[in-house]
């Protein structure tokens, strides 16, 4: 139950959180307009659409800044709390560092849960959006596929016949390249129709599909029936892979159901995978920061001078952001299991917070021992 101390130190966490959040927010648009601008340098692109671009990306920013922001505002208010002698007088009743922090925990895994639940589908929708328009306006490159319930939509060009053409496939394997049951529609460069093919496998190979018990039906003229032949393409492997969504892009709702529909159709779903744990585990990281924060501070004393302790903090959280890159390469390249590559980092941020708290009692082991 929540008395006034637990509500003042839960204003006093909030209002720095809000300070914190302005800031970073303010620095990380200013700098993503300038690289928007720089992106879209000499392709005649408007403001409007620069200023659209990055009020999309905004809210992708602040997630990727969020443990940050909240480590920042978590010393900043034990800072405040320190300067204004209120620690003293808190802890002077017999009121533990951890019980003054505990307010602070659960404020942010109720932040962090608020945050995936309710910001990320917003968040989605607008990377999305961010995402198109970047497509059209800087890398001005078309999508090359689509993948829908039904599977594979993929349009190509085939040189030799000179004709584009749509793809149909049932069902693939290995990341797109191995189709079954598939379907071709050929066109002509006025968008007149001028064939159809049909077959039961095809894999894609320098340039070619490799295609299996294959029926050519021609705009005029008998079907033909060929047990192998090879079909020009323009596509590579890589096409069909960057023309899928990417993981901001579907929000927590949605992502376990589309991990389950991508592993159906033979794709990897593991960068799905690290990003669903990547959500699920960052109320739990913050938290963890929180608890960081309160062990670096927990000796200072309202006359100490604060430099040391904000360098200490510096190298710490650049320790941590080395560890979670680290962790993110292990889980992408799957020499670690997604859940542990996400869930790790929370643990250690933890343990070395108990650690510190308990830096006392240890040296005091060790001298006796």
């Amino acid at each position: 139950m929540l008395n006034k101390l637990n509500i003042y130190i839960l204003k006093k966490f909030f209002f720095a959180f809000l300070i914190t959040l302005f800031v970073f927010a303010a620095i990380l648009f200013i700098g993503d307009f300038v690289e928007q601008f720089r992106k879209s340098a000499g392709k005649s692109i408007s403001l409007n659409i620069i200023f659209q671009l990055t009020s999309l990306n905004f809210l992708s920013l602040i997630y990727f800044a969020l443990p940050l922001i909240v480590f920042s505002a978590s010393i900043l208010a034990y800072l405040g709390i320190i300067r204004g002698s209120e620690k003293i007088i808190i802890n002077s009743v017999g009121i533990s560092n951890i019980k003054i922090t505990l307010p602070a925990i659960f404020l942010f895994l109720f932040l962090g849960i608020f945050f995936i639940t309710i910001i990320n589908p917003l968040t989605a929708l607008f990377d999305e959006r961010y995402s198109e328009l970047e497509y059209k306006y800087i890398d001005r490159v078309d999508k090359f596929a689509s993948i829908t319930k039904n599977g594979l939509w993929l349009k190509q060009e085939n040189l030799e016949k000179k004709v584009s053409s749509v793809l149909y496939a049932k069902k693939i394997k290995k990341q797109g390249t191995h189709i079954i049951d598939f379907m071709i529609l050929e066109y002509d460069q006025k968008g007149a129709f001028q064939g159809r093919v049909d077959g039961e496998m095809a894999i894609l190979s320098e340039g070619y599909w490799n295609m299996d018990n294959v029926q050519i039906t021609p705009k005029f003229g008998s079907a033909s029936f060929e047990e192998f032949t090879k079909y020009k393409t323009n596509i590579k492997p890589e096409d069909i892979s960057d023309s899928l969504s990417s993981p901001s892009n579907i929000s927590i709702w949605r992502l376990l159901t589309f991990i389950n529909f991508l592993e159906g159709l033979g794709y990897s779903a593991n960068d799905f995978k690290m990003h669903l744990y990547d959500l699920i585990f960052l109320p739990f990281f913050m938290a963890s920061l929180v608890l960081l924060a309160s062990s670096l501070v927990r000796k200072l004393k309202q006359n100490d001078k604060f430099a040391e302790t904000i360098i200490y903090s510096l190298i710490i959280i650049f320790i941590i952001y080395f560890l979670s890159n680290l962790l993110e390469a292990l889980g992408s390249t799957s020499q670690l299991n997604p859940f542990l590559s996400k869930s790790i980092l929370p643990l250690i941020v933890t343990i070395l917070s108990i650690l510190i708290y308990q830096k006392d009692n240890l040296k005091k082991i060790l001298q006796n021992d």
